[in-house]
């Protein structure tokens, strides 16, 4: 499956009614189609991380619509966003969120171990995945021993190993120098071949001008501009 994104007058507002109250997202309304590679631009604070966070369950909107493949994730319970993430969504984080006291392979494998799928299967899934990532050499390394940019590989392959139809991606570079960045960016293009729906938010300039992303959308103070 391929995911389309439609998200209707979406805002996130923190301690409401109260004297501290804070828009951290105003009236959002953006359109992703199946496939398409969408860049989220702006500063620190400007709202892109929580529109992230919305669009992959990790929380939920004050107000407005989050519609994925026409589900929307906005009205979930719980439970049913916890089925949404682990089916249909690929997270990379900038910090990588990997556990150094296992290999490569078996962080990649992490996803998977609740599955009812048989080992062939698994092990299939997690080859492909590190190989799409460019880290299958390195799959019985300990994550302790691996540099910043094999780190992120290593995340972007347990991210892609659900056989997710969206990706997003958080401040994906923000921890690497600029060769690995430039890795990152021919990986994009991977996800582009796949199929992937991918949104990435990053105030990184490395991804200006790309001529393989479908969309830029500039936030500032909570709204696109």
């Amino acid at each position: 499956m391929r995911s389309k994104i439609l998200i209707r007058n979406l805002y996130k507002i923190y301690n409401e009614k109260k004297e501290n109250e804070f828009f951290a997202l105003k009236n959002i309304n953006l359109n992703i189609k199946c496939g398409e590679i969408v860049i989220i631009k702006g500063i620190s604070g400007s709202g892109k991380s929580t529109l992230l966070s919305l669009i992959g369950a990790l929380s939920k909107p004050s107000s407005g619509d989050i519609l994925v493949n026409e589900q929307n994730i906005a009205k979930l319970p719980d439970i049913f966003s916890s089925q949404y993430r682990n089916e249909e969504v690929g997270f990379i984080f900038q910090s990588f969120n990997l556990v150094d006291g296992l290999s490569v392979y078996d962080n990649v494998k992490a996803p998977l171990v609740l599955s009812n799928i048989n080992q062939d299967e698994l092990k299939k899934k997690i080859n492909l995945a590190l190989e799409v990532a460019n880290i299958a050499h390195k799959s019985q390394q300990m994550v302790s021993n691996l540099s910043g940019g094999e780190k992120q590989r290593c995340a972007i392959a347990r991210a892609l190993v659900n056989s997710p139809s969206l990706i997003l991606a958080d401040e994906p570079t923000a921890n690497l120098d600029k060769n690995n960045s430039l890795i990152f960016v021919d990986i994009l293009k991977k996800f582009k071949q796949l199929n992937k729906t991918v949104v990435v938010a990053t105030h990184d300039t490395i991804f200006d001008n790309l001529a393989f992303v479908d969309t830029y959308v500039n936030i500032e103070d909570g709204a696109i501009i």
